[in-house]
């Protein structure tokens, strides 16, 4: 952010890469699909659990984090759902600490298993962003830019079913300004222009298609 801060970026750059001595694996489709044909009976989160606590790997490899991804299988598994979507939504960007987050990929997987199409209109209406005005505002415009990033994310996989790319994104863009917004009123930034600029100024950094949802 600032000019005192390159140096250390400079020598951190330049220094040797580190020796990595092992290396996280991650469970792949194909392997819990193959795990799954031998455990039928067993829902998705049942498979992770038992797949993590059982692989065996030699000691350069180790079983990367899955916390989180066990976390969203217990939110779904319930659903009526093939194990690949399923799959896909555990390993979707969504912050399963983040509540509003947390829902936003709720509804989503509930809307796509019971109508196999999600609008985005369904759980969000555009225009309705305005600049936050404290820290807890501002955390809840920050969860509803992963929702939407979630959303954007959900629709370069399943883009029949996802079809509001273009509106999710747009609105995506607009938290951001926001946020920024919000850091220059207060402090955060150095000063830079203001969201009421860029929306009225002739050389607006945002495009037609955005300003029209602002």
């Amino acid at each position: 952010m600032d000019a005192e801060y390159l140096p250390l970026l400079h020598s951190s750059l330049n220094a040797p890469s580190p020796t990595l001595e092992r290396a996280g694996l991650f469970p792949n489709f194909d392997l819990i699909f193959t795990y799954s044909r031998l455990h039928p009976k067993r829902g998705l989160y049942e498979i992770l659990e038992h797949f993590v606590e059982n692989a065996k790997l030699s000691y350069n490899y180790f079983i990367a984090d899955c916390e989180d991804m066990m976390k969203v299988a217990a939110i779904i598994d319930e659903l009526p759902l093939g194990l690949h979507d399923k799959y896909l939504f555990c390993i979707s960007p969504v912050d399963v600490d983040d509540e509003i987050s947390s829902q936003g990929l709720t509804q989503f997987a509930e809307n796509y298993a019971k109508k196999g199409i999600v609008r985005l209109r369904e759980i969000f209406t555009p225009g309705t962003l305005q600049v936050p005005k404290s820290q807890a505002g501002l955390k809840e415009i920050e969860s509803i830019h992963k929702v939407l990033d979630l959303y954007v994310w959900l629709s370069y996989r399943l883009e029949d079913s996802f079809p509001d790319r273009e509106l999710a994104a747009s609105q995506k863009a607009i938290c951001s300004l926001l946020i920024e917004e919000f850091l220059d009123r207060f402090g955060w930034h150095k000063p830079r222009a203001s969201l009421a600029n860029l929306k009225s100024g002739s050389t607006s950094l945002l495009s037609q298609r955005i300003r029209k949802y602002l």
